[in-house]
């Protein structure tokens, strides 16, 4: 086999901050040897990022809290996925809302 990736069993974390925003996951190393794990991340539909763990081990994993930067206001969608993937549990997604900024 190799080092292939997947999501844990939880959701994808999706977090408006103001002019922030932030998506978090859980994925591990369900391969038999190291590697790193490359996941894309896209808001309705468009690619923003990729984020790039460290090696990872066989049965470790990593919880990484990513920022997206500004979001317009607005219902939204959150996709990212995970090469290698293991062919299962490789992707999430999450629909959020980003409240308006209020000005004081």
């Amino acid at each position: 086999m190799s080092a292939m990736f997947e999501f844990a069993g939880g959701a994808l974390s999706v977090v408006p901050n103001g002019d922030d925003t932030e998506v978090s996951f859980e994925l591990f190393n369900v391969g038999d040897e190291s590697g790193v794990a490359e996941v894309g991340v896209e808001v309705d539909g468009n690619y923003l990022l990729t984020w790039n763990s460290g090696e990872l081990y066989p049965g470790y994993g990593d919880t990484p809290r990513i920022s997206l930067g500004y979001v317009e206001a607005g219902n939204h969608e959150a996709l990212v996925y995970v090469n290698p993937g293991s062919g299962q549990n490789d992707h999430l997604r999450q629909d959020f809302a980003v409240p308006p900024l209020r000005n004081f």
